[in-house]
C-alpha cells in the first residue's frame, strides 16, 4: 500500500471511530453493563434482607424456647453461637440480642433433661397437666 491509501484507511477508520452511531453503540454497551451491576446489588440486598429476616425469626423462636423452660443444652448453646454470630454483622437488632443474652445466663443441663422439661410443658399447653 501506498501512504496515499494508508491515509483514506487511516481517515476512515478515525472516522468510523468517531462517528455518532459507533459513539452511541459504545455508551449503550456501557450502560447496559452498569443497569446489569445495578441489577445484581439490589438482588444481593433483597437477599441479605430475606436472610436477615429468616435469622430474626428463628433466634427469637429458639431464645423463646429456652427461655420458657428456664434452662439450655451445651448443643442449644453453640447452636445460638452459630446463629447470632452472622445475624449480628449482618446488622441484626436488639431484639435477639435481649433474647441470646438471657439463654447465655440459663443453666446448662443434659439433653434428656431439657426433653422431659419439653415435654411437661407440653403437657401443660394441650391441658393434660395441671399446675
Amino acid at each position: 500500500m501506498d501512504s496515499e491509501n494508508i491515509s483514506v484507511v487511516l481517515i476512515a477508520v478515525i472516522t468510523a471511530l468517531t462517528s455518532s452511531g459507533f459513539m452511541s453503540l459504545v455508551v449503550y454497551l456501557i450502560q447496559r453493563h452498569d443497569k446489569k451491576k445495578e441489577k445484581e446489588n439490589e438482588n444481593d440486598s433483597a437477599l441479605s434482607r430475606m436472610l436477615l429476616g429468616l435469622g430474626h425469626d428463628k433466634l427469637l423462636y429458639l431464645t423463646d424456647k429456652y427461655v420458657r423452660r428456664s434452662v439450655i443444652t451445651l448443643k442449644e448453646k453453640r447452636n445460638l453461637d452459630f446463629l447470632y454470630s452472622p445475624y449480628a454483622e449482618l446488622g441484626g437488632n436488639g431484639d435477639c440480642k435481649i433474647g441470646y443474652d438471657a439463654c447465655q445466663q440459663l443453666k446448662v443441663v443434659s439433653e434428656e433433661e431439657a426433653e422431659t422439661i419439653d415435654q411437661q410443658i407440653h403437657r401443660k399447653e394441650i391441658g393434660l397437666e395441671v399446675e
